[in-house]
């Protein structure tokens, strides 16, 4: 048979005369469909591939290392893995999860941590992390880290605690050391089970206890208290029993103190109160100051002087009960702790205090950053400005005197030239808003001095 030009070996028709012979195809569209699927066939390849290798394990990064984590990493840190013995071990170090905390090539935090440490901490701890956001603040974890208490692997005591929690607490607060050898100790603190009242990150209550003063401490045992023979649960059940006794240890039975009215250790409450009685209700021979006055404290003839209208304690039924503790006192001369009793009006004080605490860490007045205030004020007492002790710049100077020596020339003879006032320590720092070092108002490089000294 004779082929026609169109129908020779190779051309379209011919190709498409054959497919159909063969049942293949039916169609120019079925042939064009076909081709098309031909063109797809990279692409499909091009994807396969690395799924291929994704589910068979040959993408994972894990196979280049030599051997796998932990083991690797014990190769140079022989000592993590003799710790796995420990008693105690934090959860991701006995898992072998290195890289949840270290990053296993660089990092601009110490250890290789892929944060730093107490935001690492606080991000699976977020009840610790929530508790700093409110209350007081524990001073050891406000100016230190984590670690400073706490063992990030393992170790041998409980919450992996760097040494036991009576010595650890020690570490810090040595006045409390003395406080044992006293005849009468609260069980808990004798023991050292310090975190059984105390808790040790932050605590909305005054002295970072648990829960207030009366709860924690009807938990162990209730109020027995007593004037003579008299029984007066009734009238003290609801009372704060830190305003009479010590929470820790004292020279007398009930852990009277440390700090008190000598008739009140003396069980002489004649003294000051009518006769009393069973049922009947507590009262005082003389009503507020007066009764104040009339002892010791007689007005205007103490040391600093008893101002009447001060706005801390005018209106006030007793004014002298605004700072004192009326029986016995964990403080010098009977006055309250400052921590709760100044935060209580001064809240937005308190506030700059702890945004200058986060900027300049521990880097700040040993008053301010104990909440010591009475230090430098003293309400109802003095009628300079900001009830201070004293004049401003002897007041720093008790403290301070070698900077005083050799500072910026202050007093009376000096003016700012801001405002026409004396230089005094305060126009050059700033004791509760600080941002700069030694508490400055402006960096000391040259911010602070072109404030008055205009290039």
């Amino acid at each position: 048979m004779i082929r026609l030009p169109e129908e020779t070996a190779g051309s379209a028709m011919y190709k498409r005369k054959a497919m159909k012979e063969s049942g293949r195809v039916d169609s120019p569209r079925g042939e064009r469909n076909w081709m098309r699927c031909l063109c797809l066939v990279p692409l499909v390849i091009f994807l396969a591939v690395p799924l291929v290798l994704t589910l068979s394990g040959l993408a994972d990064g894990q196979i280049k290392l030599k051997t796998r984590v932990p083991e690797l990493c014990y190769e140079c840190h022989t000592e993590l893995k003799k710790a796995q013995t420990d008693t105690y071990r934090h959860f991701l170090f006995k898992q072998g999860k290195c890289s949840s905390c270290h990053n296993p090539h660089v990092s601009k935090n110490k250890a290789l941590m892929v944060e730093g440490v107490d935001a690492l901490c606080t991000g699976c701890h977020d009840a610790i992390g929530d508790a700093l956001g409110k209350g007081i603040v524990h001073g050891a974890l406000r100016d230190h880290e984590c670690t400073e208490c706490h063992l990030p692997h393992s170790g041998e005591q409980g919450y992996l605690l760097v040494k036991e929690e009576k010595g650890l607490c020690l570490s810090c607060h040595e006045n409390l050391t003395d406080q044992l050898e006293k005849p009468f100790i609260c069980g808990p603190f004798k023991k050292g089970d310090c975190s059984a009242c105390h808790d040790p990150h932050a605590s909305p209550d005054d002295s970072l206890l648990v829960s207030e003063p009366n709860r924690l401490c009807s938990e162990c045992h209730g109020p027995k208290c007593k004037a003579g023979p008299v029984s007066i649960v009734s009238a003290v059940k609801g009372s704060d029993c830190t305003s009479c006794h010590s929470g820790h240890s004292s020279h007398d039975q009930g852990l009277l103190g440390p700090f008190g009215h000598p008739e009140f250790l003396g069980k002489k409450c004649g003294e000051c109160h009518n006769p009393i009685t069973a049922t009947g209700q507590i009262t005082t021979k003389l009503k507020g100051a007066d009764l104040c006055f009339n002892c010791q404290h007689q007005r205007n003839k103490s040391r600093y002087e008893y101002v009447d209208n001060d706005l801390h304690v005018k209106g006030k039924e007793n004014p002298c009960t605004v700072c004192h503790d009326y029986h016995a006192s964990n403080q010098k001369n009977l006055t309250k702790k400052e921590s709760r009793l100044c935060v209580n009006c001064h809240e937005e004080t308190e506030r700059r205090t702890q945004a200058m605490e986060r900027a300049l860490a521990s880097r700040i007045c040993d008053p301010i950053r104990e909440r010591k205030c009475f230090e430098c004020h003293i309400p109802s007492h003095s009628s300079r400005p900001l009830n201070y002790r004293a004049e401003e710049i002897s007041l720093c100077a008790r403290c301070h005197s070698a900077q005083h020596r050799i500072s910026h020339p202050l007093g009376t003879d000096v003016t700012d030239p801001r405002d026409g006032s004396p230089v005094t320590c305060n126009s050059c720092h700033s004791m509760h808003s600080s941002g700069s070092d030694f508490m400055l108002t402006h960096d000391r490089k040259r911010a602070l001095c072109i404030q008055c000294h205009k290039m």
